[in-house]
């Protein structure tokens, strides 16, 4: 139901009159609205009547029914009942801009069979509501608001059952008008109560839950309206059942990605779940909280793509570690990386100035070769180590710096790190109290005790290595050779 909404809402931020304006609202206005929505649909799919547009009082009522496409499903492949139409309510402003309402709810039940094997379902929905201002200018909404509350879903039959459950899920929507065709677009995303239980048929039951999620999404002058054109564009040839394009239509689409450069200056994407829980087979899992992240730069000269992922306090089964490591166990990690030094401009400037689009294959195999080696100038890849760190109560460690390999001779890679480590006598102590239990740990600790030596000791008592390795294998520590 969530994809459906959502879907329905892209398809309004793509399609609605871009000249529509507050107005009498009437049967006229009613069948402008259909034919937008239904321009790029096969023609016996829109004479189902599965969308209807109706002009109410002050406000148009766009009703989306599936119904009509399960009337020649055999029953015993699939069955549903409870289905109704989403109901979306469209109302023109003074201004222009156009204000989006879904006040619904969904619970319906039902049976499919899947490779002879027949499963029931239920999937219900307590409340779904969506309120948002649509601005035909930039395509996409200056504020939005999504909630659903009380989600469940269950299937059972198949190889496993699934329970699932959300309390509830929401997100707020917010788009600003830079430029022409450029926006700024955040949001912040929210859950709670998520619960899942798959019980397989050999008996083991996995249960999956967290208490809460949180996240932020965010595009910094992202190129709206080129997107959207070269969206309708690939539309319009499906529409027209083009197999393969002729010399005009080869030119607009190299056109039309052209205006696509760079797409945003910013992609940034980072959640947090919390009270994270798993447990299988016996054995229980959890975490305080789970992070994971994304960012791009977008198709530049010097793009970067980041990724991101932590933890918080982690519990393991009792046992499962072997006496003497407990300790090892971070409380908390977290492990940030970027590839840098990427001329994504370059790769797409040479595919315009290049392919022909005319033909099935429209880079001959050494144009693709080429591709790889403009997308590294210098022939190796850019690795940032920007956030990368593992704490205790016995060691704290982190490191920041940059290694770069050339894929084609990644045995000899070049590297500029920075390592910081705190309380050091501690991972010491620690490591020499346990070597007895753990005889590898006699041997670490004799191996720290000779890097404290190599380390420079800051005020605070952090010591820190500067570790360098070159091209020729030669690696200098704080700029003392070492020999190996």
């Amino acid at each position: 139901m969530r994809k459906t909404l959502l879907s329905t809402v892209a398809s309004l931020a793509i399609i609605l009159p871009l000249n529509a304006h507050a107005a009498q609202i009437d049967q006229a206005g009613a069948d402008q609205i259909k034919e937008k929505l239904t321009y790029y649909l096969p023609k016996d799919i829109v004479d189902t009547g599965f969308i209807k547009v109706t002009p109410t009082s002050n406000r148009y009522e766009l009703s989306v029914d599936l119904q009509p496409f399960l009337k020649d499903i055999k029953p015993e492949m699939f069955t549903i009942s409870g289905l109704k139409p989403f109901i979306h309510y469209l109302t023109p402003q003074d201004d222009g801009m156009w204000k989006v309402e879904v006040n619904d709810r969904f619970d319906v039940n039902g049976s499919f069979t899947a490779e002879g094997k027949k499963q029931d379902f239920t999937y219900k929905i307590e409340s779904i509501v969506f309120d948002g201002m649509f601005d035909p200018s930039i395509t996409y909404f200056t504020t939005g608001k999504y909630s659903v509350d009380k989600l469940a879903f269950n299937s059972t039959g198949g190889d496993a059952n699934i329970a699932m459950n959300v309390d509830y899920m929401g997100a707020d929507l917010n788009g600003t008008k830079i430029a022409d065709g450029i926006v700024d677009l955040s949001g912040t995303m929210s859950m709670t109560g998520l619960t899942e239980t798959i019980s397989e048929k050999s008996g083991n039951v996995v249960n999956i839950s967290a208490d809460s999620m949180s996240g932020t999404i965010e595009f910094k002058r992202l190129g709206v309206n080129a997107f959207r054109d070269l969206v309708v564009f690939g539309l319009d040839l499906v529409k027209a059942d083009v197999k393969q394009l002729d010399q005009a239509q080869a030119d607009k689409l190299k056109t039309l990605i052209r205006a696509n450069m760079p797409l945003t200056d910013k992609f940034d994407e980072q959640l947090k779940f919390d009270g994270v829980k798993v447990a299988a087979q016996g054995m229980n899992v959890s975490l305080e909280s789970f992070t994971y992240g994304l960012g791009f730069t977008g198709l530049k000269k010097d793009a970067s793509a980041r990724f991101n992922m932590g933890f918080v306090k982690p519990v393991i089964p009792a046992g499962l570690l072997p006496p003497g490591t407990e300790g090892a166990m971070p409380d908390s990690a977290n492990f940030a990386v970027a590839i840098s030094n990427l001329d994504l401009e370059g790769v797409v400037n040479y595919m315009l100035a290049n392919a022909d689009f005319t033909k099935p294959e429209p880079l001959t195999p050494a144009q693709s070769d080429e591709l790889g080696k403009i997308v590294l100038p210098d022939g190796k890849m850019h690795i940032d180590f920007t956030d990368v760190y593992a704490k205790s109560a016995v060691y704290d460690l982190s490191l920041a710096g940059q290694m770069q390999v050339n894929p084609d001779n990644s045995d000899k890679p070049e590297m500029d790190v920075t390592i910081k480590a705190k309380d050091l006598d501690k991972t010491i102590k620690y490591l020499q109290d346990n070597a007895q239990k753990v005889p590898e740990f006699g041997q670490a600790s004799f191996m720290v005790l000779m890097m404290k030596g190599f380390g420079k000791a800051e005020a605070d008592g952090t010591t820190v290595w500067n570790v360098k390795l070159d091209a020729t294998g030669k690696v200098t520590i704080n700029g003392q050779e070492m020999k190996i």
